[in-house]
């Protein structure tokens, strides 16, 4: 369970400005969450030399714990270089870390190192939380609230729990997102529109409250405040989420009116959101 996780938190390095940003959020998320760090750079070139001389190993792994110990602090970290993909490399983590910290830009363009794609595909196959460190996340620990997106579904309930979790462990309000995006139909006026979405969001309210309220009876102390919006999701999600610490998301919905996490708006997100997200699959 995502609540109970106790592993340590891994962080992929590359050298970019991005990733040092990655690596000191994730020292300070593994030093609040009483975790160890462990910093992965992954390379197929160089793993494999390192893969044959141990005293590359030793200088390769020793010259990223220096270039980070400012930013590691007294946290327990260990640093491995691999013979993987990024990708590859972070994703096989998943099986005892508690959380992987990305960040949403890379190095380089090539495909291999450009966290774009590292941070998108990380995200699909990961099967513990990703925070995803967005261009415009702050450099410091926000102090606003947890920002869920939420829309009812049962493949959200795991981001849910993490959310509330984190909402209790920081002591702030949990706000909780729901939007809706009405097509625009031929023919249709705004006025007609304007009504259907007042109907959908009613009939989603209902959804989203009976999905949340078992998290609430476990977490009674997390003050909710429940936003129904209406429009692009990626958009509104990100305005409702400025100012917050963390934006937390599913990473797909259930389609429809209600289909708020698409895979489409999940990597939108990564990229816009005015927060770090974390992004929480249901268990496969």
């Amino acid at each position: 369970m995502t609540e109970t996780a106790t592993g340590p938190v891994v962080c992929g390095y590359d050298g970019s400005r991005d990733a040092r940003r990655a690596v000191a959020w994730a020292a300070n998320w593994a030093r609040d969450h009483d975790a160890g760090l462990e910093v992965v750079s992954a390379d197929r070139a160089v793993g494999r030399v390192v893969a044959f001389d141990e005293t590359a190993r030793a200088n390769v792994e020793g010259a990223m714990r220096d270039q980070l110990t400012d930013l590691v602090g007294q946290v327990p970290a260990t640093y491995r270089v691999v013979a993987d993909s990024p990708v590859g490399a972070l994703v096989e983590t998943t099986g005892y870390a508690s959380a992987i910290v990305v960040g949403s830009r890379g190095l380089t363009a090539r495909e291999d190192f450009a966290m774009g794609s590292t941070s998108a595909g990380v995200v699909e196959h990961a099967r513990c939380p990703v925070l995803v460190i967005t261009p415009r996340t702050p450099e410091g620990p926000a102090s606003g609230p947890v920002v869920l997106a939420a829309d009812g579904s049962e493949a959200g309930d795991p981001a849910a729990a993490f959310a509330f979790a984190e909402a209790e462990r920081r002591g702030t309000t949990l706000r909780v997102v729901h939007s809706v995006e009405v097509p625009r139909l031929p023919g249709a006026s705004l006025f007609d529109l304007d009504q259907l979405a007042e109907s959908v969001l009613a009939e989603d309210e209902k959804a989203v409250t009976d999905a949340l309220a078992p998290h609430e009876a476990r977490h009674p102390g997390v003050t909710v405040d429940l936003v129904l919006v209406v429009g692009e999701p990626a958009t509104t999600i990100a305005t409702e989420a400025e100012g917050s610490a963390l934006l937390v998301t599913g990473s797909r919905g259930h389609g429809g009116f209600a289909g708020l996490l698409l895979g489409s708006v999940s990597r939108r997100l990564l990229q816009t959101a005015p927060c770090a997200v974390a992004v929480v699959r249901p268990a496969d």
